[in-house]
């Protein structure tokens, strides 16, 4: 393919994918289109994106072999070592020590992976074999059942297996009076995805830009006067996933980026809602919808675009050793520099998280990540936060072992970040509940209690709504589910005022080791206490939980024990 993209014209790599896919059905598997022609040359018309990326590969820096394994074909190349030098200077002792508590906290609200389904069809099959369901297109081949007698219809409100309907979208900012004064919100943070789960045929630019516009006007309105800090999902382009580095355009041309047009939009309206200033926005634009944002409080938020290590975003896979491709780290380690000088925390604000089970990022980049965490924690950052998986989920990040540098070329050294310390816990990822009930899961949303001055997390309270019961409803109904600090300070030690920080989550982790009753009720509350919630009341299963939840990196998430899970 590479020989091809750099010999032959566009058309003829497009014909080749098109007949690979078709000649191999573990390839045609990996589509999200109905048909390899639709994947590639038709409507999702993803080919050129792929004969641009074969056509920069380089057998020098592991790309071919790199991409292969996406394939489940080769080897996931091995972790390079980071050399730390190129991006931060040395950590002072300073950098250890996290601020005393104010005892004063404002109330920031987290949004996340709303996925408004446009598209949703009441009464249709909402419980299909194929995907989306709650289309009127959606049947179940078991019970031979479609939208003229469906086992399950497509509630108004919303069902497991379905993307959010505007009426429960809707309904979660209707619910929020219910539960807390919305006065008191100081801000909200959105980690992405706004687009609902179609089909790469099923997209279109107009389509994705349609969602965006509805969905951020709808935040500002049902928001008023309360600012919202967003960042790019993986949904949120066209074709999804895909971001191409602007260093890809050997003219450097930063306006010829073939998503400048997402991040146009994006940050032209994050501007008009007054939520970043004109500057930000117009960084923004050239730099893949990413910004840095003091908020009223003092508090600095950094979103970063996470699609530069997701592992869907095919190119990732030019220029594989280098962790940072995009300039997106620098940025962030930049930021956080300046932070660190200037004496203010810091909140870091993503997508996809950057470890968990190691499926979601690609291992070079989130081990850079996880070098920059533990560079500016805990002092300076005071905060990361995810979204993604739909789940309510925990990451800690740990300090590195003595042992953890090695040596490099030119008397450089370089971090071997696969070698954690365990009893060294320094920084917290909240990864957030989502709005769309998707994959089995309920609607949530969670309410942060956050020190004033500090701006660590003190209190998370999570609310949700069941919509396994959403064809008994009139209207959706919200309840409140848990607060974090009374569902795992099981022993009441933890001192009353004291942030919820990865010292206070690493000894849950071990209260989960030894209390499986814990760890099962950490399993129910990940999906948001969703009636389909698999069992985890296992010694396996609790290691492997407990792994995925100190795991900050894909390397160290591929190493947790993978067939342990809920069964």
């Amino acid at each position: 393919m590479h020989i091809a993209a750099i010999t032959q014209p566009v058309s003829t790599v497009v014909d080749l994918l098109i007949r690979a896919c078709n000649a191999f059905p573990a390839f045609e598997e990996t589509i999200s289109a109905q048909t390899c022609y639709e994947e590639f040359g038709g409507i999702g018309n993803t080919g050129p994106y792929y004969a641009q990326l074969f056509s920069k590969m380089s057998a020098a820096t592991g790309d071919l072999q790199a991409f292969c394994a996406y394939y489940d074909a080769c080897d996931l190349p091995d972790t390079i070592a980071i050399d730390e030098s190129q991006y931060f200077s040395p950590k002072p002792s300073s950098a250890n020590v996290a601020p005393d508590p104010s005892g004063e906290n404002i109330n920031v609200l987290h949004l996340s992976d709303w996925h408004l389904d446009p598209r949703y069809d009441i009464g249709s099959e909402a419980n299909c074999s194929q995907y989306l369901c709650c289309r009127p297109y959606a049947t179940n081949t078991d019970l031979d059942t479609d939208i003229e007698d469906p086992s399950i219809p497509a509630s108004r409100f919303g069902y497991l297996y379905c993307d959010s309907p505007p009426d429960l979208a809707l309904s979660s900012f209707a619910s929020m009076p219910d539960f807390f004064n919305m006065s008191s919100v100081s801000f909200g943070i959105f980690t992405g995805d706004i687009v609902s789960h179609d089909n790469g045929d099923q997209l279109s630019r107009a389509y994705v830009e349609y969602e965006e516009k509805v969905t951020y006007e709808t935040f500002k309105a049902e928001m008023r006067n309360v600012p919202v800090y967003p960042t790019l999902g993986n949904h949120d382009s066209f074709p999804e996933a895909y971001n191409t580095q602007n260093e890809l355009d050997p003219s450097k041309n930063l306006s010829s980026n073939a998503l400048s047009w997402n991040y146009d939009l994006l940050s032209s309206m994050w501007q008009t809602d007054g939520w970043v200033t004109a500057s930000e926005a117009n960084y923004a634009k050239t730099h893949y919808g990413a910004y840095a944002h003091t908020t009223a409080q003092g508090l600095r938020i950094i979103s970063i675009n996470t699609d530069f290590w997701y592992v869907d975003n095919i190119f990732n896979y030019w220029n594989f050793t280098n962790p940072d491709t995009s300039g997106i780290l620098k940025f962030l380690a930049d930021e956080l520099s300046a932070c660190e000088a200037a004496g203010q925390r810091a909140w870091i604000i993503g997508h996809v998280l950057s470890g968990y089970s190691g499926t979601n990022a690609l291992p070079n980049p989130s081990a850079l990540f996880y070098s920059i965490v533990r560079r500016f924690s805990p002092a300076t950052i005071a905060g990361i936060f995810f979204g993604h998986t739909h789940e309510d989920q925990l990451q800690i990040f740990y300090d590195y072992l003595p042992d953890s540098t090695v040596a490099g070329k030119n008397s450089t050294s370089l971090r071997n970040t696969t070698l954690v310390d365990y009893s060294k816990p320094l920084q917290m990822g909240f990864v957030g509940p989502s709005i769309t009930p998707l994959t089995g899961y309920n609607a949530g949303y969670q309410l942060y209690q956050v020190d004033a001055k500090t701006f660590s997390v003190t209190g998370i309270q999570t609310y949700f709504a069941n919509v396994s019961d959403s064809l008994n409803w009139h209207t959706p109904v919200w309840d409140f589910e848990y607060d974090a600090r009374e569902t795992y300070d099981v022993n009441g030690t933890w001192p009353a005022g004291a942030p919820l920080n990865a010292t206070f989550w690493d000894g849950v982790t071990y209260n989960m080791l030894r209390n499986h009753s814990l760890v099962e009720r950490y399993n129910f509350l990940e999906t948001k206490s969703s009636v389909v919630t698999k069992s985890c009341n296992t010694a396996a299963c609790a290691e492997q939980k407990v792994c995925y939840i100190r795991s900050g990196s894909a390397a160290l998430g591929r190493a947790c024990p993978q067939s342990n899970g809920p069964s």
